[in-house]
């Protein structure tokens, strides 16, 4: 690519440009919050990052931002006849929803580091059983959205030139079973055993994207993501094509009505999906994991993109960890924007670790700005 470095845009006009199909260069806009905030936690920024802000921390490396999380979408849950009953104990924790339907409860494995809630994931999921899914739809089905236009706004002042705020809407409903409800193989064999019953889940859970969406497209947002974890072990081809695909189609299609943009994260092994990746109408993919932490090489991944769909992120995070070398990384960085730019917006699959060389995003900074040069 070849930078013209007397036309330079801000960040955020790029952002935009990458988006209508206008941009002649890339936007260098990896996802910096887990490094952020673990080493933040620890008390283990080293210099000169250990007084800054998260903001200064993404001008002092010369990044654009992603996400404004979830500004102005306000979501909350109808707790008419609904009990919470949260229990705590040293190493883990128990949450129960009683409801008119019945009850589920979900058993959290904590990990502390001293006071630090460090990290936790179920160890005992909700839902086992078609009584107990349809406790899941009656909790769904109580998920209600607000749009909060202020709060939007003052999130959007915030990031000021550095980049179009994207935020988060609902996950899908079959992602959700494998993540939050069922686990990955209780999915799998309540489908087989229940299929009736997910059937309905799926049905509420579309009415609440529906919910969702009325709410999002109140505020003045441009781009935004729709959150699933799609990957061929969550989602293969029969899958995805049953459920995800229309499900993006709906979504998009009432989105670009509305002069919006739209993409969804496929994370992990990716492989076998990406031959669908053009069916979704998606503007935009995040977080495809490349060779050699993924089971995609660019060249397919290229193949599966063309020219039409933007690809957001492309460089392993694996490479940003201090046994990998930074001339290989620059090297590879190189070839991303080669074979992407400019339907790119280059960062970081999934996120920088916390254990991530920050260096290297340093580095990866300067081969964007001798390559196209950087938006300001």
């Amino acid at each position: 690519m070849n930078g013209n470095k007397e036309a330079i845009m801000t960040r955020r006009e790029l952002n935009r440009a990458i988006f209508k199909g206008t941009a002649d260069k890339v936007l260098w806009q990896p996802r910096l919050e887990e490094w952020i905030n673990t080493n933040r936690a620890k008390n283990q920024l080293p210099a000169p990052y250990r007084d800054m802000d998260d903001w200064e921390i993404y001008d002092y490396l010369r990044c654009s931002r992603r996400y404004a999380g979830r500004a102005g979408l306000v979501q909350s849950l109808n707790r008419a006849g609904l009990v919470v009953i949260e229990e705590r104990h040293p190493s883990h924790r128990v949450i129960t929803y009683r409801t008119p339907v019945g009850e589920i409860t979900t058993r959290y494995h904590d990990l502390w580091e001293g006071d630090r809630l460090a990290n936790e994931r179920i160890e005992d999921f909700p839902v086992k059983t078609a009584k107990d899914l349809r406790v899941a739809i009656d909790l769904v089905n109580r998920q209600q959205f607000r749009a909060d236009v202020k709060a939007f706004e003052a999130a959007d002042r915030a990031f000021g030139q550095r980049g179009e705020p994207t935020l988060f809407l609902t996950s899908s409903g079959f992602t959700e079973l494998v993540k939050d409800w069922c686990g990955l193989l209780g999915t799998y064999y309540l489908l087989n055993d229940e299929a009736a019953v997910v059937e309905e889940y799926l049905e509420a859970c579309e009415r609440r994207d529906n919910r969702c969406i009325d709410a999002a497209l109140q505020l003045p947002c441009r781009i935004f993501n729709f959150g699933d974890h799609a990957t061929n072990e969550f989602t293969p081809p029969p899958i995805l094509k049953k459920y995800l695909i229309p499900r993006w189609q709906r979504l998009a299609a009432r989105l670009h009505k509305e002069g919006r943009y739209c993409h969804t994260h496929w994370d992990g092994h990716s492989k076998l999906m990406l031959p669908y990746l053009r069916d979704a109408q998606l503007d935009a993919v995040e977080a495809l994991t490349p060779e050699p932490m993924g089971d995609m090489t660019l060249d397919e991944i290229k193949a599966a993109v063309g020219d039409e769909i933007i690809c957001l992120d492309l460089l392993p995070a694996i490479c940003f960890l201090p046994n990998y070398r930074t001339s290989d990384l620059v090297n590879y960085a190189k070839r991303v924007i080669d074979m992407f730019a400019p339907r790119l917006i280059l960062g970081i699959s999934d996120e920088i670790s916390s254990v991530g060389e920050i260096e290297k995003v340093a580095a990866v900074t300067e081969v964007v700005e001798k390559v196209c040069g950087l938006a300001e």
